[in-house]
């Protein structure tokens, strides 16, 4: 009897049991690393981490975004993460919970695959293909957002419908609706669809099946769109304006449809051209789905949604946008293979390996724009980084956790159970999301902290870091530098300035500190350099050897004249005695907190125990940095006129160990 019980057991299914533990395993501690090491770039996980936390205490409010739950997407299936969180309290336990539903697909598809007909050998490759397509390792590795749920309850609601289970269906119908709200087009699709395509099964069970969970569907995009979202959004969110180029509105963007095709037209090739989110879809499939245009017809509503933004992360594989199309695009294969054995023209054998061939598609594409580089990327910078991680938390621990913050993206996940955190990059960006509105800031937050380091907050391609700019409509919106100080200057703040990273504490005055000294002092000669209204007044370092236990220090003295108009960005340049440069560290700006007045700058800088042991020179070098970071990313010219003085000496240096 044991012999039998062993040889009924599936093979497949260890399989595909084994590899679902590996991509968990996997892409949770990607997920971590990355977290860990601040890397996280998109404020999606403090969102979610914040807005359950503040559900937790009571609370609907979400300041990070400026809207109520609910009030971005409309996702009520978060509502299931409370109770775990309230045991569990960890950002990262949103990932886990994402990740391992995301690797729970393989064992959904393989009873697919069987159901469809397929033997345990293609079900089992078949299965393995959901999980080697980049776009799973993708979604999983993107922090966190409930779209990626999307993917498995899809695939457990076609599993439903092959098994004839309608409680479980509608449950997984129900799931899909509660991930976002604009699941609610793609399952009016999908069911008009079935619809056509089962006409045959008699209207009782069309109606069972798909009539009222279409009309189901429908109440609730209605309801989204017309009572939640305006309730709670309040325009602070304006999605509809990924399209603009289409029209002014939904409503003229339909109209634009029939009467001014070549704007769809135009927004398709540039998409298509320039991004790979469908072609990362298709080519790992072997471009099978093609054979099933039904599902291709189902996954339009997604599809199109992405393709015809003018935002280009929407064309691409890296984020979670394709979880709502990798399930529609795979079980399109998984047919197309299941009746290509019923086809006289194919030869059986290209039936019987096409699984194969599906593997090595998914393989191919794994190396054409897959996720495993930044994986392995990923696991080295965690190797290497561990004074860096313990140097940014013990940073950031000095910030009491009932303290209102405004912090960079990159800190926003590790900082969100509290009651108020903004992102820094709505201050320097002075726009609300998707929208040509002003931004306005907190009028007043405890604490201030800044990574001039974080490419993601001060990112000049996406817009969030500018030089004085005009909008469409004719506004001018200040540099990113001057909102920042407009920011700072209504209150007094002491910084705490190391590296890269700095950290205000709000004094709770209005006015500035200003240090007062002898009128001579501060007026005596021309100073380091001059421009406009600001004035560096003297730089010096103190002492002429750096350790670990002796970090150099570097004082800067200003005096500021009327309304600020110059923002120095200073960078240090450590040289070999050959004038070769070994490092640039970054400061960033230059007292962004401070008002009319003499004001003096401690900057320590402690990665200088990471320099070989010897000698090196000094050079302060002051720049425009919202110009010079907007003319390198749009490739404009006048970068070399950012400098707002020649390099200024500031003598030797010796690193000891």
């Amino acid at each position: 009897m044991i012999t039998a019980e062993r040889q009924t057991i599936d093979p497949g299914k260890g399989i595909v049991t084994a590899l679902t533990a590996l991509f968990f395993l996997i892409c949770t501690w990607t997920s971590y690393a990355r977290w860990a090491n601040f890397q996280y770039r998109s404020f999606d996980l403090a969102y979610y981490v914040q807005a359950i936390w503040q559900l937790i205490h009571g609370r609907l409010d979400v300041s990070i975004e400026n809207v109520p739950l609910l009030g971005n997407h409309v996702e009520p299936i978060v509502f299931l993460f409370a109770p775990l969180f309230a045991v569990f309290g960890h950002p990262m336990l949103f990932v886990a919970v994402q990740n391992a539903a995301l690797a729970s697909m393989p064992m959904v598809g393989y009873n697919i695959a069987r159901r469809l007909g397929l033997d345990g050998k293609r079900a089992c490759l078949l299965s393995a293909a959901l999980l080697l397509a980049p776009a799973a390792g993708y979604i999983a590795i993107h922090e966190f957002h409930p779209e990626a749920l999307v993917a498995p309850f899809l695939l457990l609601m076609l599993q439903a419908r092959l098994a004839k289970s309608i409680r479980r269906h509608w449950l997984w119908f129900v799931a899909v609706l509660a991930c976002k709200e604009n699941m609610a087009p793609l399952l009016i699709v999908y069911c008009a669809t079935q619809c056509i395509t089962e006409r045959n099964r008699g209207l009782a069970e069309l109606r069972r099946w798909y009539v009222w969970p279409m009309i189901l569907a429908l109440i609730w995009f209605l309801l989204c769109a017309y009572v939640i979202t305006p309730a709670l959004n309040s325009g602070n969110i304006d999605y509809v304006a990924l399209y603009d180029q289409l029209g002014a509105s939904p409503r003229n963007i339909l109209i634009n449809a029939f009467v001014r095709p070549q704007l769809i037209g135009r927004a398709l090739l540039q998409s298509l051209t320039h991004g790979n989110l469908l072609w990362a879809l298709l080519f790992p499939f072997l471009c099978l789905p093609l054979l099933r245009p039904r599902w291709i017809i189902i996954a339009a509503p997604i599809l199109l949604q992405h393709l015809l933004s003018w935002r280009s992360s929407e064309w691409m594989i890296y984020f979670h946008y394709a979880a709502p199309l990798l399930p529609l695009f795979w079980i399109a294969s998984v047919e197309a293979i299941a009746a290509s054995a019923q086809w006289k023209r194919v030869p059986s054998f290209v039936s019987r390996q096409a699984a194969w061939l599906v593997i090595v598609g998914c393989v191919a594409a794994q190396i054409w724009v897959g996720p495993l580089g930044r994986i392995v990327t990923t696991t080295a910078d965690w190797l290497g980084a561990g004074q860096e991680r313990a140097r940014k938390s013990a940073f950031i621990a000095q910030i009491p956790p009932a303290s209102s913050v405004v912090a960079p993206l990159s800190y926003l996940s590790h900082l969100a159970m509290r009651e108020k955190l903004y992102s820094l990059h709505y201050v320097l960006k002075g726009l609300k999301t998707l929208s040509r509105s002003s931004y306005q800031p907190p009028s007043s937050a405890d604490f201030v902290l800044i990574d001039y380091r974080d490419s993601a907050t001060f990112d000049p391609g996406a817009g969030f870091y500018h030089p004085t700019m005009k909008t469409v409509d004719g506004r001018i919106i200040p540099s990113s530098d001057r909102l920042l100080h407009d920011f700072l200057k209504k209150a007094a703040w002491t910084a705490d300035e190391q590296d890269e990273l700095t950290l205000l504490r709000n004094l709770g005055s209005r006015k500035p500190p200003v240090i007062a000294e002898p009128s001579s002092l501060a007026d005596d000669g021309p100073g380091v350099f001059s421009i406009g209204g600001t004035r560096l007044v003297s730089i010096g370092t103190t002492g002429d050897v750096v350790a670990r236990s002796r970090p150099l220090e570097v004082q800067l003295r200003w005096k500021f004249q009327g309304e600020r108009d110059v923002f120095p960005w200073m960078l240090l340049r450590l040289s070999r005695e050959e004038k070769v440069t070994v490092a640039l560290l970054v400061k960033g700006l230059c007292a962004p907190e401070a008002t009319e007045g003499i004001y003096t700058e401690h900057w320590r800088v402690v990665t200088t125990e990471r320099l070989p042991p010897g000698d090196y020179s000094l050079e302060a070098l002051f720049v425009d940095n919202s110009k010079r970071a907007w003319f390198e990313t749009t490739g404009g010219a006048g970068g070399e006129s950012t400098l707002l003085s020649g390099p200024v000496s500031l003598g030797h240096i010796k690193v000891e160990q």
